[in-house]
């Protein structure tokens, strides 16, 4: 503020406006890291499939190199737009719907191409042993490929959650603060996710150990039933709550409410399935996707229960007292 004397001695004030530039979302920011972090984990599946030598059937090889090439190129594209670098290739693409269908194609490639690497008849990145008790084979999966299983699963998170920022932006719930903003949405699409695996690897052990003579115990089965039970409640819940989320209209109350069933829930299915007698004793998909499961239950119910309590000071919060202090200072001056 400029402050101009006159031949009286009096004081006057004159206003000065300043021009600040824009500062970038920080929407478009997270965005770019995970179209980075695609680009990265894309390259590597990629370079770890094609380096292995033990891969015996070609049709799903063929499309593990297709699918890892294309989301390479399209994270690529997404990347450098974000940069900035093209003015031109930014406002084509950053918000915009080029970027949400491209997200989309993405999600959709992983979608269908992570069962087929996860398949442990396929030997990609997954295989089936036993450990043979009496009669009982006891099969169950574990990892093969290292890279390769965890460079694809890297890919799938990625993926997931430049359309699910991009989802939520394109609603307009992205300036929300505190528990219920960007990363709150994220923890139920990955519980979400989850959650899928959990029902994926529950069937698929179903259909090819439990219907083997000898395949696995009855115990075995019947704790691999209750996983699969709970990875549908897990499923419909996050789904339900991710999209209310989105959309800017969940409430404390049912969230704190399904946080707690989720957790709950999981923590049997973890101690059920990877414990004593159960399918997944083995690190694995359905190791990785139980335990997965128990703490992001417990992260999002967390996190709620202290917002349904007040406890959490969100950003909202803080800019509110600093205007207050900045109001206070203001009467000061004016008093003076």
């Amino acid at each position: 503020m400029a402050t101009h004397s006159s031949s009286t001695g009096e004081s006057f004030s004159m206003p000065t406006t300043t021009t600040t530039s824009p500062a970038p979302l920080s929407s478009d920011r997270h965005r770019f890291n995970s179209w980075a972090l695609l680009f990265l984990f894309s390259t590597l599946a990629l370079t770890a499939h094609e380096t292995d030598d033990s891969n015996a059937n070609a049709g799903a090889n063929k499309l593990v190199t297709a699918v890892s090439s294309i989301t390479l190129i399209i994270s690529a594209i997404g990347s450098v737009a974000h940069l900035g670098f093209s003015g031109l290739l930014s406002s084509m693409f950053v918000g915009t719907l080029i970027e949400g269908l491209l997200a989309l194609i993405a999600l959709a490639l992983w979608a269908g191409c992570l069962p087929v690497v996860m398949d442990p008849r396929k030997g990609l990145a997954q295989m089936y042993v036993g450990k043979q008790s009496d009669e009982v084979i006891d099969y169950q999966p574990i990892i093969s490929n290292a890279n390769l299983y965890f460079c694809s699963w890297g890919a799938a998170i990625c993926v997931l959650s430049v359309f699910a920022q991009y989802v939520r932006e394109r609603l307009g719930g992205s300036s929300r603060g505190g528990p219920g903003g960007m990363g709150y949405t994220n923890l139920w699409y990955l519980l979400g996710l989850a959650s899928v695996v959990v029902v994926i690897e529950g069937m698929r052990f179903k259909n090819q150990v439990c219907v083997i003579d000898g395949g696995a115990e009855t115990a075995t089965c019947g704790r691999n039933t209750y996983g699969l039970v709970t990875g549908i409640i897990g499923l419909i819940v996050s789904v339900i709550i991710s999209l209310f989320s989105s959309f800017g209209k969940d409430s404390a109350l049912v969230t704190t409410v399904s946080s707690f069933l989720c957790a709950i829930l999981y923590t049997i299915c973890a101690g059920l399935l990877t414990f004593d007698k159960g399918p997944a004793t083995y690190v694995g998909n359905q190791y990785l996707a139980a335990w997965s499961g128990f703490f992001l239950s417990f992260a999002i119910f967390g996190s709620v229960v202290k917002e349904f309590m007040g406890v959490a000071g969100g950003p909202t919060s803080g800019a509110s007292a600093n205007n207050n202090g900045e109001e206070d200072e203001e009467n000061e001056m004016d008093t003076i």
